[in-house]
């Protein structure tokens, strides 16, 4: 891609120490058995996720044993009282009515169409509390640029009635929503970014249905700027997405099937082998600080974040029911980072976005029922290109089935265990020293798109509903 030969090669990080691994991992702070070492390959910036082999051992397979039958008048995950069957379950088959993505039992209407990848905003702090959030089946939480973070949230079996506010894409989401045979809702790309989007398969010609912005002709009702709980004004923070609406907008394309995948397996009852962990802290930068702290009674954790630059934590809220964001399980991968010369902020004089090398193998920790296990992320030809968990036997890491958190931090990330406490302190990539000023921040044109059918010109900002 023209984008990456801006780069120079950064080489291959070859048989990566294992002191620094384990470091990233906790290492000897915990009680789980020492990782094998593991080979983390660092390609050219821009460079097309490769077909990759098998990084090491594959993955185990376990096989569905559960005889539980599908009941369609199943409540929704969101709803309390859904059921779980009690068998381990995934990665390649699931149960009949089993969400690939939660691993929980609803109707089968609810998870055999296609997911909606979301790309939601959590900065500036004006734009908090976000929609629909809470409502995600799983939610990958990465750098953006200048040490700021934004959400990539899946969403399958729950269909919260607006979510937002919806901003740009990243070249994380190239990966992200291919991964779960997703269509990706975005506000607009960069230049750099919209080309890389369109360069993969997964969105490429007549594809570009998949990809669902005011820049491939998606509009309202489908696509609406409107006020919001945080603002008067229509603005760039002011995009919300209706899932129900989108959906029927694209089933001509989709049909009434289109079965997700995630490659994950799942287990109600926790895997042998864990740590006691009651406190999750991801320090993304010296803005942007996370907490996940266990709810013994729940069986859960709730999800904490700064509230302004004292870096203040309180609970993380849902602005459609004012009720705290939790997860049944929080995972923490180490992935390789690196600037991609693609401008995306231009506050400050300007800063380049990241691509996050979400392919091959590395390190990673699972938290489920207040436990925490050490293992490895793996993506390539040996898992279909799809993120599984393993133990350091090659075994899977179950997770308990429910919503699940990524955090994606750098491979150098330090990390370790402190009593009852996992802490994480990401380290903060130069993305502005190098980058290049375009002329334009987004493209005025996109050279083919889908044009919504149902799409009604917007209305003037001083007419728009408020939600």
């Amino acid at each position: 891609m023209v984008v990456g030969q801006r780069n120079t090669w950064l080489g291959v990080l070859g048989a990566l120490a294992a002191a620094l691994l384990l470091a990233a991992c906790g290492g000897a702070a915990t009680a789980t058995p020492t990782l094998r070492p593991v080979v983390v390959t660092v390609y050219l910036t821009g460079t097309p996720a490769p077909i990759l082999g098998p990084t090491d051992t594959p993955i185990g397979v376990v096989v569905a044993t559960s005889t539980a039958t599908t009941d369609p008048g199943q409540p929704n995950a969101g709803t309390p009282g859904a059921a779980t069957p009690a068998a381990v379950y995934g990665p390649d088959n699931y149960p009949p009515g089993i969400s690939p993505l939660t691993g929980q039992q609803v109707d089968p209407a609810l998870i055999n169409r296609m997911p909606i990848a979301a790309k939601i905003s959590n900065f500036p702090y004006a734009v908090r509390p976000q929609s629909g959030l809470a409502a995600a089946d799983v939610v990958f939480e990465h750098s953006a640029e200048a040490g700021v973070t934004r959400f990539t949230a899946i969403f399958l079996q729950n269909s919260p009635e607006y979510i937002g506010s919806i901003r740009s894409a990243r070249y994380i989401d190239t990966e992200i929503a291919p991964m779960f045979g997703a269509m990706l809702v975005t506000s607009g790309s960069s230049l750099g970014t919209m080309t890389h989007l369109r360069s993969s398969d997964w969105f490429a010609g007549e594809n570009v249905w998949r990809l669902v912005s005011e820049e491939t002709s998606y509009g309202c009702p489908a696509l609406c700027r409107q006020q919001s709980v945080y603002t008067t004004t229509v603005d760039t923070n002011s995009l919300f997405v209706y899932p129900d609406v989108l959906r029927q907008t694209v089933a001509v394309h989709t049909g009434s099937s289109a079965l997700p995948q995630s490659g994950f397996v799942f287990a109600p009852a926790a895997p042998a082998g864990g740590a006691p962990v009651d406190q999750v802290t991801l320090d993304y930068s010296s803005a942007a600080h996370v907490a996940y702290r266990y709810n013994a009674a729940a069986g859960n954790y709730i999800r904490w974040q700064e509230q302004d630059l004292t870096g203040t934590l309180a609970v993380h809220l849902d602005a459609l029911t004012n009720q705290p964001i939790t997860t049944n399980n929080v995972v923490v991968l180490f992935v390789n980072h690196q600037n991609n010369f693609v401008p995306e902020d231009f506050r400050d004089g300007g800063n380049c976005g990241l691509e996050i090398q979400l392919w091959t193998i590395g390190p990673a920790k699972v938290f489920r029922d207040g436990q925490m296990y050490e293992g490895l992320w793996r993506r390539d030809e040996s898992t279909s290109m799809r993120l599984r968990l393993e133990d350091g036997s090659g075994q899977p890491i179950p997770l308990k089935p429910g919503n699940t958190w990524f955090g994606l931090v750098v491979l150098t990330a330090e990390a370790g265990l402190n009593g009852t406490t996992y802490a994480v302190t990401n380290h903060v990539l130069d993305t502005r020293s190098l980058c290049p000023i375009p002329a334009t921040e987004t493209p005025t044109a996109t050279p083919e798109g889908f044009v919504d059918p149902n799409a009604t010109p917007e209305p003037p900002a001083g007419d728009t509903p408020q939600p």
